[in-house]
């Protein structure tokens, strides 16, 4: 699988699976963002504490309210009353809530208002002081009644709190006890309301009743007329029908099954007598003594006919006497059977007879039963019409008279048992609550302002993230101590200018070979070396995205890991806007590349030999007027052949990508590009743009160093710089002393 492809599964299972909280990513944004949160919590706090001060006071008075299942009853635990809102509906649970809404409903707002002339109080509506409300508005005033009342039941009891606020004490002792007062008077005039609308509903259905059961008595007297139903009652007759009905149905019975015996005879018969002499059924035979007399004759006489035949033969006279006997007893024994099966025939006609006689009485006697049953529905329908009329009436002249009686009560479900006292301390604002709840929502406030800055942060802060870019990283570089301190300052307070003398830690793999960013570098020189065996790499363009990214810092080090090798190597300087490199191995610059490329003097005057074996470094030389057209000149690739043929290694130290155009120009002649990416400094935008302008140059991007990260925290969040190139007008020069990465 090549490195693309594990790049590419590697991005989809990094998009498949949830990412992984590290709790040094969150200290560490903590860190950065403390000051947003020390803001926003102290912004937070101190408008909760203002607002508590400013918020008037509030008081609160709670009156108690008893429901009360069973009041008391003058007349009687038997007279019910018609307006009981109670009943079995006091059991559940929604009359409970429903009567707490009473008490909070508008129609008892508006009963306190006008009691109590809340709407003519200035300072009602409003509450405060300063700004007092519009008066005269009973609405209005009841709309602010129901935003301070509260009702809360008691739990597991009967008992209702009324809780009223108030910014004056007195006030809200006098609206509890209102309000409880007037939902007591409305709960009885609710009754009694309903009393006179049912007194007046039951006198007319009294009447109408009245007429009724009149009516249905007239009915039932014409019925028992017209049916003579007085000499004998309907259930007399109805015995009587049932009776007629039950023998009719004995009798057809009995009829029918020696119907259907006579019938089972006659098959028999017809199946028996219809075979020979001698397969008769003998049950037929002992049956019928002439059948069985002249069977056995006439066996008797085929048996004497068949002995003689063979001895006198057919036509002996004999013989023909005893064939016209045989013929005379088989005439006989036929119209024997015929008789006998017409005579069986004969006895199921009369027994058929005999049922259909019966079954037609039968049928008549159930026409008279239904008949009867008819009328007997209808007796029973008109006696029944006349005894529910009656029983209406005399229950709804009960529930009359018993109305009359409950109507002149005034008695109601509910009662006060508490009055409200005189509240002494406010309820509203609660001072340490309020400042607790601020200082808890500014930090909550604060932390989730620090995670989003955090999450919208696109710079890149692991390696992960240049690796998503399809960037293959070569090495990952501790912060040096070096130009990223005064880098990362400048890119928040402006550009600063820089020491010309080299930072320390800069060239990290003289200063400390043995330190874990001198190792990293031997090993990317490890994977350039080693990158293409059948066609070694020898020239090298180190190049980033953005200005201070430490592309002169890495070059640096990589071309002294080189030489370490033992290898010939040569740092060329080939930002020729903002050299730097001859700061870095502190050499002259009046001689250099520029200079080399114009013709105006050989390579031995330009090269400077440094302190380490094998390096050699060619500065950039004075500045020229046009860095983009000399890097594109033939001279310049002349000037790079000549050097492959004295070195076995060239680096060029290249101007960032998004800056100017000078590395992209330089990337195709060389064997490769090496981009050096800040953590923390350089976005993800920036990196990817500079990869595909590698590409759109048909260049080799060897892969990228992941430079200044702090390998403590995940991510490495660190880093930082700022380089001094301008939006219009590209690549500015520098002044001789100032220092960049």
């Amino acid at each position: 699988m090549t490195g693309r492809a594990i790049r590419e599964a590697r991005e989809q299972n990094d998009s498949a699976e949830e990412p992984e909280l590290d709790l040094r990513e969150v200290v560490h944004a903590l860190r950065e963002y403390k000051w947003l949160i020390a803001a926003l919590t102290a912004v937070v706090l101190l408008a909760g504490t203002v607002w508590t001060v400013r918020t008037p006071k509030i008081y609160e008075a709670i009156t108690t309210v008893e429901y009360d299942p069973n009041p008391s009853r003058p007349l009687g635990g038997e007279v019910q009353d018609v307006a009981d809102p109670i009943g079995n509906f006091w059991a559940t649970r929604e009359f409970f809530g429903t009567q707490n809404l009473v008490i909070a409903s508008r129609d008892v707002a508006e009963r306190v208002v006008q009691k109590l002339g809340l709407h003519e109080d200035p300072s009602y509506l409003s509450q405060d002081d300063d700004t007092p409300g519009e008066t005269g508005n009973p609405a209005a005033a009841a709309i602010a009644l129901r935003s301070r009342l509260t009702v809360e039941p008691v739990r597991d009891t009967r008992l209702v709190q009324i809780y009223a606020r108030d910014v004056k004490p007195e006030r809200a002792r006098l609206i509890a006890d209102a309000v409880a007062d007037a939902y007591v008077a409305k709960t009885i005039e609710d009754r009694l309301e309903s009393t006179d609308r049912a007194k007046d509903w039951l006198e007319n259905q009294l009447a109408t009743l009245r007429e009724e059961l009149e009516e249905a008595e007239l009915a039932l007297h014409n019925f028992k007329k017209g049916h003579n139903v007085l000499s004998v009652s309907m259930e007399d007759r109805q015995n009587l029908v049932a009776s007629d009905v039950q023998t009719t149905h004995d009798k057809l019975t009995e009829t029918r099954n020696r119907r259907i015996e006579l019938d089972a005879r006659l098959k028999r018969l017809k199946a028996s007598l219809g075979r020979g002499p001698d397969k008769i059924d003998p049950a037929v035979m002992a049956e019928h003594a002439a059948l069985n007399a002249l069977a056995t004759e006439l066996r008797d006489k085929k048996q004497e006919h068949d002995a003689l035949a063979v001895k006198y033969g057919e036509q002996h006279p004999t013989m023909r006497t005893l064939a016209e006997e045989i013929e005379i007893l088989e005439a006989q024994l036929a119209a024997e059977k015929r008789e006998i099966i017409a005579s069986a025939e004969f006895d199921v006609q009369q027994a058929s007879a005999v049922e259909q006689g019966l079954r037609a009485a039968a049928n008549d006697a159930h026409s008279a039963g239904l008949n009867l049953n008819l009328r007997e529905i209808e007796y029973r329908r008109l006696t029944h019409d006349r005894d529910n009329k009656t029983k209406l009436y005399e229950i709804v002249l009960q529930r009359l008279t018993e109305t009359d009686l409950t109507r002149m009560l005034k008695t109601t479900h509910v009662r006060v048992l508490d009055r409200a006292l005189l509240p002494v301390a406010p309820v509203s604002p609660n001072f340490m609550k309020n400042v607790g709840s601020s200082l808890l929502a500014g930090l909550l406030l604060g932390l989730a302002a620090a995670f989003i800055a955090s999450r919208l942060d696109r710079t890149v802060r692991s390696l992960e993230s240049v690796e998503g870019l399809g960037i293959e990283v070569l090495g990952v570089i501790p912060h040096l101590g070096g130009p990223g301190a005064p880098a990362k300052a400048a890119s928040k307070s402006g550009p600063k200018p820089m020491s010309p003398a080299p930072s320390p830690g800069e060239l990290i793999v003289v200063d400390e070979p043995m330190s874990p960013a001198a190792e990293t570098f031997r090993m990317i020189r490890t994977s350039l070396t080693f990158m293409s065996p059948d066609n070694p790499l020898r020239s090298f363009v180190v190049t980033s995205a953005l200005p201070f990214e430490g592309k002169t810092t890495i070059a640096s080090n990589l071309a002294i890991s080189l030489a370490q090798f033992g290898r010939s190597v040569l740092l060329v300087d080939s930002d020729l806007r903002r050299p730097r490199l001859h700061h870095v191995l502190e050499v002259s610059n009046d001689l250099g590349l520029t200079t080399l490329v114009e013709g105006r003097t050989t390579l031995s005057a330009v090269l400077h030999k440094t302190k380490i074996d094998g390096l050699s470094v060619l500065t950039s030389g004075p500045i020229p007027h046009n860095p983009s057209e000399l890097l594109h000149s033939a001279a310049f690739g002349r000037v790079k052949e000549d050097l492959l043929k004295h070195f076995d290694y060239v680096l060029f130290d290249s101007p960032p990508m998004g800056a100017v155009t000078d590395a992209a120009i330089l990337a195709p002649q060389v064997d490769g590009v090496l981009l050096v990416v800040r953590a923390g400094t350089s976005t993800l935008h920036a990196v990817s743009g500079a990869r595909k302008q590698v590409n759109s140059v048909s260049a080799r991007l060897l892969g990228a160093v992941l430079n200044d990260a702090d390998l403590k925290i995940k991510d490495y969040r660190y880093g930082g710089g700022a380089y001094s190139y301008r939006s219009a007008g590209g690549y500015a020069p520098i002044e001789e002393g100032a220092d960049a990465a």
